[in-house]
């Protein structure tokens, strides 16, 4: 597809909003053509995130990579400039603008990197970091900012690790026996990093029949203790290991498929320290294809294709997986994956024949509907399926390539859940403006700035990008009731409560009268008659004599003056602030 018509597809996607304001699925975009393989998609906990691809471009293919910056997905930038067409990679995105990609490039595996930065960086150039004869390259960054990639090489596991910016390989494989054949094929090895920026891996290895292993990294050092995962009783071969850890490395998940008397099973065990506990089943019967993602405390889904086509998934909670149930089928296999979020959200996405399909689970809520993802105008989806991330409060975008006729397209589908609901704070006091400056807590959004409508009494006074806004006509003195209406980039929208807002714009009525003779030692009396009018209430009358003697807020008194002239000036003060004022001039005969 030439380049200028997806751009001119992408900005018309972009500029439609969606309506309503529930949560939806945005149709799929179109980022890219000539794709011939997605390598991955990851969102960091803030908002940003990262699709890697590979792309045909000059000799063959080469790595692409795509940004989410601002809700919004941004022109792909090539990273591996000078090198061989490549065959594989993966991305991994942390908060920050940090992003670490794998690839393997003639039998090579090449990293590149790009630093922690309040504003999205260049790619450092790419460096070698392993090979050759590798495959099934994987990577995973830490909310720390460290990064392990994982690879198979000459029927060895391998390992590099990533702190800063400089890459570093662990000298010797990962595997058990590095005389046996580990890594290949099904047994592909996963990495996943936890907070404290330590990894654990989980590959198979063959031995009398296929294992599954796992083994903590500790910076550039290996456990002395691989653990096997894979159970020998009642159990076969064993092979497509997954692996998510919790921001406590202590903790881990490991999935994986095995041969059982019953046939083709998935099953999970939690990594505690050192040791596994029993295993948990994931599916209800014959499966394969396991995959799991949790959050950083450890609440998540693990999800499986059936042999029929179905797609299993199985909520994990409390450190205990419930019962596995069905979530969707496909003619062919679907290939589930999943993303779990912070908050506790959960998406699953498949490829359910010539389509991608999309489940969502908000936080403590059922599924929603299963939603196609894909665009059929650009194709059915290829191989390898569909790709899902996911950020700390709900949004998910999902990644795929659809084939039409050989026009093979990088699609892109999202969902983004709404703003979180702007906070006014109650106020009781009145505001003695008629246009005051109204302010409110922005609700949590992290595709993007929102947009803030304002209505005063139903009626739309003004928008704003702001967190405050100045209504522009003056508002009657009296009660009103306010709200703010978010708007994030696609239309969706979110209200605040209503609140009551107390305008008294109007001074109290002020009268005062003096009496008596205007003569020196002679005794004035001097009464202030005060009404408030703007429904604040008064607070005080303030008599000052203007001959220098001490004022009073009293509103009837007496006071005798020497000779001479005199102001004598009265301010009277409601709640709001409002003021009213007198002059009275007096002449005092000696």
């Amino acid at each position: 597809m030439p380049v200028r018509l997806l751009v001119l597809i992408t900005a018309a996607l972009v500029l439609v909003p969606a309506a309503g304001a529930r949560a939806a699925w945005i149709p799929a975009q179109p980022i890219d053509g000539n794709v011939t393989e997605v390598g991955g998609i990851d969102l960091a906990r803030e908002g940003t995130g990262a699709v890697a691809y590979l792309r045909v471009d000059g000799d063959g293919p080469h790595v692409f990579v795509s940004r989410l910056s601002g809700g919004a997905w941004q022109p792909p930038v090539r990273i591996d400039p000078g090198l061989p067409p490549a065959t594989e990679v993966k991305v991994a995105v942390g908060d920050g603008n940090r992003i670490a990609v794998a690839w393997v490039a003639g039998g090579s595996v090449f990293a590149a990197s790009t630093p922690v930065n309040a504003t999205p960086a260049p790619f450092s150039p790419p460096v070698a970091i392993g090979g050759p004869g590798a495959r099934s390259v994987d990577v995973d960054l830490g909310v720390n900012d460290a990064a392990y990639a994982v690879w198979q090489q000459s029927g060895d596991v391998r390992a590099a690790r990533l702190q800063d910016t400089t890459w570093s390989g662990l000298a010797a494989p990962v595997d058990i026996n590095p005389a046996a054949e580990a890594g290949t094929g099904a047994l592909r090895p996963r990495v996943a990093v936890s907070a404290e920026g330590y990894a654990v891996v989980t590959w198979g290895e063959v031995a009398d029949r296929t294992r599954v292993y796992a083994r903590r990294l500790t910076g550039l050092t290996l456990s002395a203790y691989p653990q096997q995962v894979s159970q020998d009783a009642d159990g076969g071969n064993a092979d497509s290991p997954d692996i998510d850890i919790e921001d406590d490395g202590s903790f881990a998940w490991v999935v994986y498929r095995q041969d059982t008397s019953g046939g083709s099973r998935s099953f999970a065990r939690r990594l505690v320290g050192s040791t596994f506990d029993p295993r948990s089943g994931i599916d209800p019967g014959p499966s394969a294809e396991p995959r799991i993602d949790m959050s950083g405390k450890g609440q998540g889904e693990a999800v499986a294709q059936g042999a029929d086509g179905s797609v299993f998934g199985a909520l994990l909670d409390r450190d205990v997986f419930d019962t596995s149930y069905s979530l969707g089928w496909s003619p062919v296999a679907p290939k589930p994956e999943v993303a779990a979020t912070d908050r506790g959200d959960l998406a699953v996405a498949w490829r359910a024949g010539p389509d991608a399909r999309g489940r969502i689970k908000p936080y403590r809520k059922a599924f929603l509907a299963d939603t196609p993802l894909s665009n059929p105008a650009l194709g059915p989806v290829a191989d390898p399926g569909v790709f899902i991330g996911g950020d700390r409060v709900g949004d998910f975008s999902a990644a795929f390539v659809q084939d039409a006729g050989g026009v093979r397209t990088l699609s892109l589908a999202s969902y983004d859940d709404p703003p979180g609901a702007p906070f006014i704070g109650k106020a009781e006091a009145f505001k003695r403006q008629s246009r005051p400056e109204l302010k409110w807590r922005p609700g949590v959004d992290l595709w993007g700035a929102q947009t803030f409508r304002v209505y005063v009494d139903g009626v739309l006074v003004g928008q704003t990008k702001d967190s405050k806004l100045t209504p522009a006509a003056p508002l009657k003195t009296g009660r009103h009731t306010w709200q703010v209406e978010a708007v994030d980039l696609h239309g969706q929208t979110s209200r605040s409560r209503a609140r009551t807002m107390k305008i008294d714009a109007t001074a109290p009525a002020l009268k005062v009268r003096v009496s008596g003779k205007r003569g020196r030692g002679q005794t004035l009396k001097i009464k202030v008659t005060v009404r408030d009018r703007g429904g604040s209430g008064l607070d005080h009358t303030t008599i000052d004599f203007g001959d220098k003697s001490a004022t009073t807020r009293s509103r009837s008194v007496s006071h005798r003056y020497r000779a001479g002239s005199f102001k004598l000036k009265v301010a009277a003060v409601d709640k709001a602030g409002n003021v009213a004022r007198k002059e009275v001039k007096l002449r005092i005969k000696s």
